[in-house]
């Protein structure tokens, strides 16, 4: 048999001080509910709360390793752009040496940036889990 889906109907109001609702928000902000009446129903029926509990070191790591990942981003934009120019101007002998050796350090470079940014992102996705 198909279950029925119950409406919540019924509001309940009540009113808190602004200092009341900050220490509620607070333990809220602490749990997996994303809202307010989520966490009020699973307290108000003695459902299990899923805390979350941070380490304040390993989200100042995650802020560090967001602003690697960015420079990171900043600099192969700004690789790019040079490479673009550097064969605007590859007519010159000189510039065609100097390209072919730039191109194989590209390579290994942006290989090495790719497996920083590949950790980087995994350690992110591991950590917002």
């Amino acid at each position: 048999m198909k279950e029925e889906k119950s409406n919540k109907t019924k509001l309940v109001i009540f009113r808190l001080t602004p200092k009341e609702y900050a220490n509620l928000e607070a333990k809220r902000s602490r749990t997996t509910c994303r809202k307010l009446s989520e966490f009020l129903r699973l307290l108000i029926f003695n459902r299990p709360v899923t805390v979350i509990e941070r380490n304040g070191s390993q989200d100042q790591m995650i802020g560090e390793l967001s602003e690697l990942r960015e420079e990171l981003n900043r600099l192969g934009n700004n690789f790019n752009q040079a490479t673009k120019r550097l064969n605007a101007v590859n007519q010159i002998s000189e510039f065609r040496n100097w390209i072919a050796s730039y191109e194989t350090e590209k390579a290994f470079l942006f290989s090495i940036l790719d497996k920083i940014k590949l950790q980087t992102d995994k350690l992110a996705d591991r950590w917002l889990q």
